[in-house]
């Protein structure tokens, strides 16, 4: 798009654009917080009584801090059945002032029927994962009044990865989970994650990186975010995003 208007004109609508853009970010931001919040000794030791529930697969101690961190804003649990259905259906999960966000992705916790079983009937449910290393005893996250609910895996794949196939790695994944879905009415997340694979220090909350932004003076952010290492075409689409910000 072509400049119009004097080089006057010019600058003062650029300097409106910037005055304008940066009003709107101090009024708009908004950091995602992490929910973490460590247990008090005494409340250590009433968590130890809980009956627990111990994560079977590294994938959903992903997902536990990827809710915890503050990552699947406005998500603060494991999805109950009605945020299930909106995700799957919408694309959109419904916070507490009725304002919908994108989340298109289930973020659930499976149970078998055994498990729903032993755990129904408890108020209060404690989440462990002894495969993580360093944190095989800990208390992890805290559901609060359990609520348990078909484990809608046909639904989920189709709609999700639109193919039922096992040969879609993903589904062949859900289809091995337990047939029930645990949630609650609130969880709580009671330790940070950390993996002790020697990258944790690479792991930074909503808030670290927003801090570390500001530190540097940034006056713009580029991201990319995938689930899987970096290959060669990801590594060229952030060089090149990098070369088009810098001119």
């Amino acid at each position: 798009m072509k400049n119009k208007g004097t080089e006057a004109e010019q600058e003062f609508t650029v300097e409106n654009v910037m005055e304008a853009t940066a009003a709107a970010g101090t009024e708009q931001r908004r950091v995602s917080q992490s929910l973490i919040k460590e247990l008090s000794p005494s409340e250590l030791e009433d968590a130890k009584k809980l009956p627990s529930l111990d994560l079977d697969d590294l994938e959903q101690v992903n997902y536990l801090q990827t809710i915890a961190e503050g990552w699947a804003y406005p998500l603060k649990r494991f999805m109950n059945e009605q945020e299930l259905i909106e995700s799957l259906n919408m694309n959109t999960v419904t916070d507490e002032d009725g304002k919908k966000h994108i989340l298109s992705v289930p973020i659930t916790q499976y149970v078998t029927e055994k498990q729903k079983a032993d755990l129904e009937g408890a108020s209060r449910i404690a989440i462990k994962c002894s495969q993580l290393k360093g944190h095989e005893d800990d208390i992890l996250a805290i559901i609060e009044k359990p609520e348990f609910f078909d484990n809608r895996k046909e639904e989920i794949c189709t709609k999700t990865f639109g193919t039922g196939s096992l040969k879609h790695q993903k589904v062949e994944r859900i289809y091995k989970q337990g047939d029930f879905l645990v949630s609650g009415e609130s969880m709580q997340f009671t330790k940070k994650i950390t993996f002790n694979d020697n990258l944790d220090q690479y792991r930074l909350t909503p808030q670290e990186i927003f801090d570390e932004c500001e530190k540097r003076g940034a006056d713009a952010v580029y991201a990319f975010q995938v689930r899987n290492p970096l290959h060669n075409g990801h590594c060229l689409l952030l060089k090149d995003t990098r070369e088009q910000l810098i001119k």
